[in-house]
């Protein structure tokens, strides 16, 4: 009897455990779909089961439909280049998807809004945004390009992840090999629809393996999906070295002049506040002062406090040349991060597969962040998860919104079923969660740093304070999201 639905799932870089793996993903979705609304049941291995892979899963559903989700490794294929040669294009690499978060955020910069002042303000919230990717993107390329790039020379598991993502990237050969891999095995179980699932660098795959599929009976469903960020890299080899070392310069002063900018701003503000409490507690002692002489010298050291606190605000003339040069930077990064559209003019095409489906990115994922610029709008669906930079590991934990949209796609397939408005309330109701989250742990983070820093004035006492608060709100708004997840 040939199976209805087939549904391989594809991993990301550095899995060499196939076991731990497939629990980790097929058990998880077989678990979701098992006994759930829309009536899947989980059931042995028939005796003709084969040519399918350890730890897959068999699923009976409504009208006889038989499912198998089926876990696919492709690291085999990968060619495992030598070390040498994986810290090169490890090294370039990490300037590459620079270049591409530059670009992607440029391009955000560049969509100038309307008139409406609504509409004004979510692109100043956008524009802010984009730049601070940009900081954040350029402080860890430049602090982390040579210790990582050491790290894949003699740490064999930097150079075994190093290998699997760049091997895909810049290996022909192996990036064949790994298609074939996907497209046969499809072949293979000639199921009536497949439904290829793909997280991280296994998404990238999926997206470009499902173009040598047939479209009316396959469905993609990425989640993380690597694709944007990938793609470039075997782009840009065409890109010389000159382009990449203007583009490295201009990220240093950029960096350089927003983080100076930073501190002192708030060694400004940190002192304002201070002579300000300081002068409200000279006017304090003034009214109570029964000797009018005393009450004359408070009230002018609190007017000599005050104008003390307001000099701290006032900027010097070193601040306001940079505060003027920051956006000529910006630009000038956004230009350089242009040298690089010519050489990946087709990555918009392979981010817009021509299939059903769904690409799934977490508001924070670094990785699937330029797919939510460059993907198909219609296929790109926004998802909250515990709002941190460890989004992207944490898609098969998702239930409220991952693993109940991976069952929405398999179980709509051949069955015409309604929105499901539990589900899309419960998804509202995690995302206000998070948000308010977010917002507490904004302002704890924000007022810690600032009483460290009236207490014990200091730079990096007040950043240590701060860092500190928005570790511990992370792990809260962490614990709070799995809990209403329920995944393990």
């Amino acid at each position: 009897m040939p199976l209805d639905i087939y549904a391989p799932v594809i991993h990301g870089i550095g899995v060499r455990d196939h076991l731990e793996f497939a629990e980790r993903s097929v058990g998880v979705i077989a678990t979701h779909l098992d006994g759930g609304e829309t009536g899947w049941i989980r059931r042995e291995c028939p005796p003709d089961c084969h040519g399918f892979a350890p730890g897959h899963a068999h699923l009976d559903g409504s009208g006889e439909r038989r499912l198998v989700v089926d876990p696919v490794r492709w690291d085999d294929e990968i060619h495992e280049p030598t070390r040498w040669r994986a810290a090169w294009w490890f090294l370039r690499a990490i300037f590459v998807l620079c270049a591409v978060h530059l670009l992607v955020n440029g391009q955000v910069l560049t969509q100038l809004p309307g008139f409406p002042a609504r509409e004004f303000l979510a692109y100043l919230w956008r524009a802010i945004r984009a730049m601070a990717w940009i900081l954040v993107l350029g402080v860890a390329a430049l602090a982390l390009a040579l210790p990582l790039t050491l790290l894949v020379l003699v740490l064999p598991w930097a150079h075994r992840l190093a290998g699997d993502a760049l091997g895909w990237t810049s290996d022909p050969v192996s990036r064949t090999r790994v298609i074939d891999a996907v497209t046969s095995r499809v072949a293979e179980v000639a199921a009536d629809r497949t439904i290829v699932i793909g997280h991280s660098q296994g998404g990238a795959i999926a997206a470009s393996a499902v173009r040598d599929l047939d479209p009316a009976t396959t469905t993609l469903v990425t989640m993380g999906s690597g694709q944007a960020l990938l793609a470039p890299i075997r782009a840009s080899l065409r890109v010389g070295w000159g382009s990449i070392a203007a583009l490295v310069g201009a990220i240093v002063v950029y960096v350089a002049a927003v983080l100076y900018l930073a501190r002192t701003a708030l060694v400004a503000l940190g002192t304002a506040l201070w002579g300000a409490g300081e002068a409200l507690l000279h006017l304090v002692a003034a009214a109570r002062a029964a000797d009018p002489s005393v009450a004359a010298t408070r009230r002018a050291l609190a007017g000599d406090v005050a104008a003390s606190a307001l000099g701290a605000l006032s900027p010097t003339f070193a601040v306001v040349t940079l505060a003027l040069c920051v956006p000529v930077i910006a630009a000038t990064v956004i230009v350089y991060a242009r040298v690089f559209a010519p050489a990946i003019a087709s990555v918009r095409d392979l981010c817009r597969p021509e299939v059903p489906g769904v690409d799934l990115c977490a508001t924070f994922d670094p990785v699937s962040h330029p797919l939510t610029v460059l993907g198909s709008p219609r296929r790109i669906a926004r998802i909250t998860q515990s709002a941190s930079l460890l989004d992207h590991v944490r898609y098969f934990a998702n239930r409220v919104e991952v693993l109940t949209e991976i069952d929405r796609q398999i179980s709509a397939i051949g069955v015409d079923r309604a929105p499901d408005p539990g589900s899309a309330g419960e998804r509202r109701l995690v995302r206000h969660l998070v948000a308010r989250l977010r917002v507490a742990r904004g302002i704890a983070t924000s007022a810690l740093g600032l009483v460290a820093h009236l207490v014990a004035p200091g730079t990096w006492i007040a950043a240590a304070c701060a860092a500190g608060a928005y570790a511990a709100g992370t792990v809260v708004k962490s614990r709070v999201w799995r809990g209403r997840q329920g995944v393990e």
